[in-house]
């Protein structure tokens, strides 16, 4: 008899940690995601990541994936923004330096500058300060 369970979901966070939640059979692997939840798996994951990566590990992944440039040792994570784009500076909002991001829509592709809180702050969140094609600062 095995000791694997039937249903396995694995989820990867943003800075790479592992969740695996386990169920015999649907229905129990749905209690258990819903036990993860209201027992508030994200803050015990956040927790422990903090306390094995250290401090500024959400930074440091946001610094790798904008691919900004750290400065200090690895353990002290201070994200340079980038100075323009495009021969455009980079704006700024009452939350710091602003970020450039794009994308495809489906009206096409979309530049804009956004506010540097996390999504989790999206309440907060200073409006987008959209590019259009052509401007300085589109790429």
């Amino acid at each position: 008899m095995s000791t694997e369970s039937t249903f396995v979901v694995n989820v990867k966070t943003r800075i790479g940690t592992i969740v695996t939640v386990r169920g015999d059979d649907y229905d129990t692997l749905q209690v258990n995601i819903l036990k993860a939840i209201e027992g508030g798996v994200d803050k015990t994951i956040s927790a422990l990541e903090e306390a094995v990566i250290g401090e500024g590990a959400q930074v440091a992944y946001a610094t790798k994936a904008l691919g900004a440039t750290v400065v200090g040792s690895t353990n002290s994570f201070a994200p340079v923004p980038p100075a323009s784009s495009g021969g455009a500076p980079a704006p700024s909002c009452p939350h710091g330096a602003m970020v450039h991001r794009s994308g495809a829509g489906a009206k096409g592709p979309w530049q804009a500058w956004m506010c540097s809180l996390p999504k989790e702050r999206k309440e907060e969140q200073c409006d987008p300060q959209w590019i259009r094609k052509g401007q300085p600062g589109w790429i």
